[in-house]
C-alpha cells in the first residue's frame, strides 16, 4: 500500500520539482526528505504547506486525514480562535490564520466531531471577517453535529445566528429566531444539557428586555435564576445577577435592585473575581448617579477602584466619575473624564447602550453652561441620534429634554 510519503514524493517529481524546490522555505529539505522516506510524519500545518507547494487539493494527497492529525489541527485552530476580546488586530490577525489553516482541507474533512468544530470555527472566523460565505460552512458543520447526535453543538450554531441579528441590533429578529431554534429542539424530543439550556432562558430574557417587553424579560430572568439554583451551577449566574440589578433599578425596585448587587458582591467573593466585585460597585455607582443624585456617594465609591483597575475594563468608571463630577458642580472636570472615556466595542444591548450614549448629554450639557452653545446642540444633535432606534427608557427620554431645549429654542 502506497504511503502518504510515497505519495508525496511520486506528485513532487511528477511536477518535475527537486526536494529543495518543494521544501522551499516551508520546510527543511531533510524533513521532507524524512517524510517522504516514512521516517516522519508531518503535522498539519506541514501538510498544508506541502499541499499548497504541490498546487493540489488535501482529497488528492490523502484518503482520510488521519484522527491524530485531525485532532492536532483543531487544537491549533481553537488556540487562534480564543483571543481575548480587547485585542481586535490580534483577533482578526488570528481568524485569517484561522481560515488560511481549514480551508486547503475542507474537501477532506470525514465525518467526525473535529471536522464539525473545523467547519465551525472555519464559518466564525469568516463572519469575523465580513466574508459572505461563512453562512454555508455554518450549515454544513450543523448538519454533521446533527448526522453524530451532538445536540448541544447544534444549539450552540443556532445562538451563534440568533447573537448575529443582536449584533446588528435587529432585537425583534433574534427574539423570534430563539424562540423557533427552542421550539425545533423541544419537537424533535432534543435533551440539552443544563448549561445550554440556560444559554437558551438567559438569552431570551436579554431579548425580551431588548423588546421593551419587560414582564416576559423578568420571567424569563427569575425563570433562569431558579433553574440555575435548582441545578446547583454558577454558570450565567454574575451575567444574571447583573441583569436583574439593572432590571430592577429601571423599575424602580430599590429593594431588589439592593438584593441583587448584594448578590453580585457575595459571588465575587467566592469566585475570587476582581471584575465582579468592580462591576458590582459601577453598578450602585450608576444608581447613585442617575436615580438617586447622591453624586459625592458614587464619587466615594468608584475612587475605590480608579487607582487599581490595572488590566480590568475601566471604562464605565470613567463615564459615572464623569456624571458625578458634573452632578457636584464640577463640569471642567467632568468634561475631562468623559473625553477619556472610550465605548467598548462589544456594546449591543439597549440598556448597555443607553448608559453609554449618555455621555454626549452630558457633554453637551457642560458645553452650555459654558455659553458654546453650537458645540452644545451639535453633541445633543449625537445623542438624539443615537438614542432613535433604541426602546423607551429614563436614559432617552433624558436624551430626548436635553436636545429638545436646545435645538427647538435657538
Amino acid at each position: 500500500m502506497e504511503t502518504l510519503g510515497g505519495r508525496i514524493r511520486k506528485l513532487r517529481k511528477a511536477k518535475g520539482l527537486t526536494l529543495q524546490a518543494l521544501a522551499g522555505e516551508g520546510l527543511s529539505k531533510g524533513m521532507l526528505s524524512l517524510i517522504e522516506n516514512g521516517k516522519a510524519k508531518p503535522s498539519m500545518e506541514s501538510l498544508t504547506y506541502i499541499v499548497e507547494s504541490l498546487g493540489i487539493e488535501v482529497n488528492e494527497l490523502l484518503e482520510e486525514i488521519p484522527s491524530a492529525a485531525l485532532r492536532e489541527l483543531l487544537q491549533q485552530a481553537e488556540r487562534l480562535y480564543q483571543t481575548p476580546l480587547g485585542e481586535l488586530e490580534q483577533r482578526q490577525e488570528n481568524h485569517l490564520k484561522v481560515r488560511r489553516l481549514i480551508e486547503p482541507l475542507l474537501g477532506s474533512l470525514p465525518l467526525r466531531y473535529e471536522s464539525a468544530r473545523l467547519l465551525e470555527l472555519y464559518s466564525r472566523a469568516l463572519y469575523y471577517l465580513q466574508t459572505d460565505a461563512w453562512e454555508q460552512s455554518l450549515a454544513q458543520a450543523e448538519s454533521m453535529y446533527e448526522e453524530l447526535h451532538l445536540i448541544n453543538h447544534v444549539a450552540d450554531i443556532q445562538l451563534f445566528r440568533v447573537m448575529r441579528f443582536f449584533h446588528n441590533r435587529q432585537y425583534a429578529q433574534a427574539l423570534t429566531m430563539i424562540q423557533e431554534a427552542w421550539q425545533a429542539l423541544t419537537e424533535q424530543g432534543m435533551v440539552l444539557d443544563p448549561l445550554k439550556q440556560l444559554d437558551f432562558t438567559y438569552c431570551e430574557a436579554v431579548l425580551y428586555f431588548a423588546v421593551d417587553d419587560f414582564e416576559q424579560a423578568v420571567s424569563k430572568m427569575n425563570e433562569a435564576i431558579a433553574f440555575a439554583k435548582e441545578k446547583r451551577i454558577f454558570y450565567r449566574i454574575e451575567d444574571l445577577y447583573r441583569l436583574a440589578s439593572m432590571s430592577a433599578m429601571l423599575r424602580g425596585e430599590v429593594t431588589d435592585k439592593d438584593l441583587y448587587i448584594r448578590k453580585l458582591r457575595q459571588y465575587a467573593e467566592f469566585a475570587d473575581h476582581a471584575e465582579t466585585a468592580l462591576f458590582a460597585d459601577i453598578i450602585e455607582a450608576h444608581y447613585l448617579n442617575t436615580f438617586a443624585g447622591q453624586y459625592a456617594a458614587a464619587a466615594e465609591l468608584l475612587d475605590r477602584h480608579l487607582g487599581s483597575v490595572g488590566d480590568l475594563d475601566g471604562s464605565f468608571l470613567f463615564l459615572e466619575k464623569g456624571k458625578a463630577l458634573y452632578g457636584l458642580g464640577h463640569p471642567e472636570e467632568a468634561l475631562s473624564w468623559f473625553k477619556d472615556y472610550e465605548m467598548y466595542e462589544h456594546l449591543h444591548h439597549p440598556f448597555d447602550l443607553a448608559i453609554h450614549y449618555e455621555r454626549e448629554v452630558y457633554m453637551a450639557l457642560i458645553h452650555e453652561q459654558a455659553d458654546e452653545l453650537e458645540s452644545a446642540r451639535e453633541l445633543a444633535e449625537i445623542a438624539h441620534e443615537n438614542f432613535k432606534p433604541l426602546p423607551d427608557s429614563p436614559y432617552k427620554r433624558f436624551a430626548e429634554d436635553i436636545w429638545k431645549r436646545l435645538t427647538m429654542n435657538q
